[in-house]
């Protein structure tokens, strides 16, 4: 009889058993046969938020807009359509950001002032914004990468706040405009960055500069200074806005600078950018010190008077006090961890603890059956 009862148990163990393993197994199996989902494009959405409405192209204003069509993989969205409508006077549209961050930085912004009595923001990355208004009414900074179905939302300024800052492109000899200065608007204690316009068989003194804005617009002015190439050297501008430098031996530099960097590079830059004295009106910041522009054969790019050439780098302008920012692509976000697994692991759970129960009262029932010598 005690044999038999052994064997009972024995077996009711192995059927348990054999029961656990096959619900444990069950995921693994789903995963191998399931097909994974690819998508073929991305959703990209525009929301207005608490202050207007906004619209694509004679659209109708909306509380938000999608772009059509969708934005293909590892494609580019194209915001040159937006059109804001601002319904509250006391505040503007500066353009659109990530959803979920701030106006200004990605991580907070603190009460400190520098000795001027502007904003210093300390910690996080500055937020890259798109489609931002200029004074001709037109948007500039109009396309993002998009790696994910990717949200925006508009970043509205306040009025009381708003101040212009100018960017200028001018002989580095002569001072003289090469071409129509621009000007541009956001709030004070930003820091937006400006990028040189291509003029041909010119060399800006700087790739990128990062401007914190100040109350004085005087203060607020961003000036390129361009050097002639000497004689028999060439820009060639590529469709992407890499600008390139051949000498006359044949010999290139490669993406010298660019007009039109993306926000991964202007955060790059950002990271590395040298603080230079803010620009006063005619008197522009001194150009960043670096190592002579050479080509791929080791020719030195020249000026018209013979002087060496150096790489355009990136200056920061009264940001000696400032973080710089960090880079952030937009839809660049933790992949999200699956959670398919945790009913298979509930109920695996779930018979274990009933394998456990009928174990144990199995032993009880056996402990009672025992005849006592």
């Amino acid at each position: 009889m005690k044999n038999t009862r052994t064997w009972g148990r024995r077996t009711l163990a192995a059927v348990m058993g054999c029961m656990l393993a096959t619900t444990l197994c069950a995921p693994a199996a789903f995963a191998a046969t399931a097909e994974v989902y690819q998508p073929t494009t991305y959703r990209v959405t525009v929301y207005a938020g608490n202050q207007g409405t906004v619209s694509l192209g004679a659209g109708t204003p909306a509380a938000s807009v999608q772009l059509d069509p969708l934005v293909e993989l590892n494609g580019t969205a194209d915001f040159s359509d937006l059109a804001y409508q601002v319904e509250d006077g006391k505040y503007y549209a500066k353009g659109i950001r990530i959803a979920g961050l701030d106006n200004v930085r990605s991580d907070r912004n603190t009460d400190t002032v520098d000795e001027s009595g502007n904003p210093v923001n300390f910690e996080g990355a500055d937020t890259m914004l798109y489609a931002v208004p200029t004074a001709d009414g037109a948007l500039a900074n109009t396309s993002a990468p998009i790696t994910e179905d990717t949200d925006f939302v508009v970043a509205y300024g306040i009025l009381a706040n708003r101040v212009a800052y100018t960017v200028n492109y001018v002989d580095a000899e002569t001072g003289t405009a090469l071409a129509d200065p621009q000007t541009f608007f956001g709030d004070i204690g930003d820091r937006p960055a400006a990028a040189p316009q291509y003029i041909e068989n010119y060399l800006p003194q700087a790739a990128l500069v990062l401007l914190t804005l100040s109350q004085d617009e005087t203060k607020n002015v961003i000036t390129f200074r361009y050097t002639r190439l000497a004689e028999g050297t060439t820009t060639v501008q590529q469709p992407s806005g890499r600008v390139d430098v051949e000498a006359p031996d044949g010999s290139t530099a490669v993406n010298v600078y660019t007009t039109a960097p993306t926000p991964e590079e202007t955060a790059a830059a950002a990271d590395t950018a040298t603080a230079t004295p803010a620009a006063a009106p005619g008197d522009p910041a001194n150009p960043i010190e670096a190592e002579p522009l050479v080509t791929d054969e080791g020719t030195q790019i020249l000026a018209a008077d013979g002087t060496p050439l150096s790489t355009p780098d990136t200056e920061s302008i009264n940001d000696e006090d400032n973080a710089l920012a960090s880079g952030q692509q937009p839809g660049d976000q933790a992949p999200v961890v699956s959670t398919a697994w945790v009913p298979w692991a509930a109920a695996a759970a779930a018979i274990a603890a009933i394998i456990v129960f009928i174990l144990v009262r199995s032993r009880k029932k056996q402990a009672n059956e025992e005849p006592t010598e």
